[in-house]
């Protein structure tokens, strides 16, 4: 196993625990997402990057490419609606709770796992990608 592999697999198991306290603060806070958001945080957020793992062992470059994509739209979800637009889940906006220390702090550490994993992600892609997977054929 690469060692790129082995930054990307703890760096979306460090994002699902902190995701996993995340919505905890979310609930705790009574901000809990419905509809296309719902969605998006089940399907993008929290699920994605799971399978991208499966895929990983069988398909690196593509587990790669999809974890960069993957946590590329999760940091502009969060960016955009925790700390841009005005909304019930904005930190600058949440009253004053126990549990808003850790929404703010947990939101502030999702940005960047998935900054950083989307970094990490670019990188073992563009490494896949540059890597020939079989032996050169020679001419002549």
């Amino acid at each position: 196993m690469e060692r790129l592999d082995r930054y990307l697999i703890g760096f979306v198991l460090a994002h699902f625990l902190v995701t996993l306290v995340h919505a905890t603060a979310h609930f705790a806070l009574q901000i809990v997402p419905v509809g296309l958001d719902l969605a998006f945080i089940l399907g993008v957020i929290l699920i994605g990057p799971l399978v991208a793992l499966v895929i990983l062992r069988f398909n690196p470059p593509l587990a790669a490419a999809l974890l960069a994509v993957l946590m590329g739209a999760s940091f502009v979800y969060g960016l955009v609606s925790h700390f841009l637009v005005p909304g019930p889940d904005n930190v600058a906006l949440i009253g004053s709770s126990t549990w808003t220390v850790l929404f703010v702090a947990t939101a502030s550490l999702l940005g960047f796992l998935e900054a950083s994993g989307l970094l990490v992600a670019v990188i073992a892609f563009w490494t896949a990608a540059r890597t020939p997977s079989g032996p050169v054929a020679r001419v002549g």
